[in-house]
């Protein structure tokens, strides 16, 4: 049976939920995998054990398998969570998302809805992760200055042992080292012509995290929290690999989602969505790796919320949050060509 709904839902929520009862299940494309969906999913299931949810995790090729499939008439995604900006204004252009305003909003911070229909599932830190086997002694290098001194007290040892995302691989990837620049403006350029040499860089965090792991690599720079927190634990990784937040100022990078405009089954989606933003939602998306936008109690956070990120920086002056604004667009491809060039590529 389902649940009760929360009080502050409008009176014509019933509507929506029982149009979705004559739905045909729902769609989801998304840039995760199973383990990160499966206690929202489970909750959901209870809520509404009606709607069926297959989730395809189709990485950064998502928007490209949407649009031919719009346009043919076949059966397409109702809903979509993705990392990225360009692909997400491109999207609001060409009017593919539902401006769909959830009743969880309030409860949100004010960045959760950068665009209509959109909203923030996720708000994932950048970390600094090491294998402490094979790390030289010294302090813990947890900022931009502190890793450049790194390289430069360790003359030779860390060549080819430092690795980031590869920013001339695409958006996607590019993303992780722009904010970063963001954050430290043109200052951060004499820290790339030192670490820039010394770096390999990989399109997957889950590789970055493995040659860590093995000691290939040294230290990762930059490397998604989704891809690290809930692998700690792994066997063979544990006591082996150490991170730490960025202490100067600390990339965060909002993950969207949103119910389809052409979605088959749309009242389902938009259900789920405000399933995802509500408490409930939040602390399963929390279980399974991500990094919850809405504040929790203590006890149900698995690793950390938004708000405990700002906590262990010390609040928001310190943290440079990724944006969804078209302007900085031709900014990030002057970027990609100038990252390029420090890291002979």
């Amino acid at each position: 049976m389902a649940q009760a709904l929360p009080d502050y839902c409008p009176p014509e929520y019933d509507q929506i939920v029982e149009q979705s009862k004559s739905e045909d299940g729902l769609l989801i494309y998304s840039a995760m995998a199973a383990f990160n969906w499966k206690s929202v999913l489970d909750s959901f299931a209870e809520k509404y054990p009606w709607i069926k949810v297959e989730t395809l995790d189709l990485n950064n090729e998502l928007w490209d398998r949407y649009y031919p499939e719009q346009a043919s008439g076949s059966r397409m995604a109702d809903f979509i969570a993705a990392f990225g900006i360009l692909r997400w204004i491109e999207a609001s252009e060409r009017q593919a998302l539902l401006p769909y305003e959830s009743p969880e909003e309030p409860h949100l911070p004010a960045f959760a809805n950068p665009m209509p229909g959109a909203y923030t599932l996720s708000a994932a830190p950048s970390l600094i992760v090491w294998n402490k086997h094979v790390m030289p002694d010294g302090d813990v290098p947890d900022t931009a200055e502190k890793l450049k001194n790194l390289v430069q007290n360790n003359s030779g040892m860390l060549d080819g042992r430092l690795v980031t995302y590869d920013a001339g691989a695409g958006a996607e990837s590019a993303i992780w080292n722009w904010v970063w620049t963001q954050a430290h403006g043109e200052e951060i350029w004499s820290d790339y012509e030192v670490l820039g040499p010394a770096s390999r860089a990989e399109r997957a965090g889950g590789v970055m995290l493995e040659k860590i792991t093995n000691g290939e690599y040294a230290l990762a720079y930059l490397i998604s929290g989704i891809t690290v927190f809930p692998k700690l634990e792994d066997p063979g990784r544990k006591g082996v690999v150490e991170w730490s937040f960025f202490k100067d100022k600390q990339p965060i990078y909002p993950r969207l989602m949103a119910v389809t405009a052409s979605s088959p089954s749309p009242n389902s989606a938009k259900l789920l969505l405000d399933h995802v933003l509500s408490y409930e939602g939040q602390v399963g998306f929390g279980k399974g790796g991500l990094t919850p936008v809405r504040d929790l109690k203590p006890e149900d956070v698995t690793f950390y919320t938004y708000q405990t990120i700002l906590d262990e920086v010390g609040g928001e002056e310190h943290v440079q949050r990724m944006t969804y604004d078209k302007a900085q667009l031709p900014q990030i491809d002057a970027f990609v060509e100038k990252w390029k060039t420090a890291f002979g590529r």
